[in-house]
This record gives structure tokens, sequence and C-alpha cells, in this order.
């Protein structure tokens, strides 16, 4: 799942491994207008899930949290 929050891109796509899914996130610094993003923040795991979509809250949840933290 891809999603804008503040000045940050967050991609909060989980990996799925023989049926657990592992939450995941990498934030990007949103790039101006023709430029490219910047990857300032990737979690590494945090924990595993028994849906994809709970990973995928779980990613959104540590990604708005870190934003939040650690603003521009």
């Amino acid at each position: 799942m891809h999603f804008d929050y503040q000045q940050f891109h967050i991609n909060a796509s989980p990996l799925d491994e023989g049926g657990h899914y592992y939450a995941r996130a990498k934030i990007y610094r949103r790039a101006p207008v023709g430029g490219e993003a910047v990857e300032v923040k990737y979690s590494g795991d945090l924990g595993d899930y028994p849906s994809d979509a709970d990973a995928i809250e779980a990613a959104k949840r540590w990604a708005i949290k870190w934003c939040d933290e650690n603003p521009a």
C-alpha cells in the first residue's frame, strides 16, 4: 500500500512468507516536482501477522508514528 503523509511518501507492503505476513515500511521524502523521492527510513520487519491487512495496518501505524517524530 502506497500513500502520502505530511511531506513523506510511504510504502507499507508486507512480506508474505508461508502464510505469515511480516509488516514492513519504507518512508521516502516526497520529491519536488520533477525530482526523485529519496528513501529516508526502512523499518525492517515489524513482526508477523495472520493476514496481509493486519501487517499493512501495523506498518502504517509505525510509519505515521515515525513521520510524526521526525518532521522535516
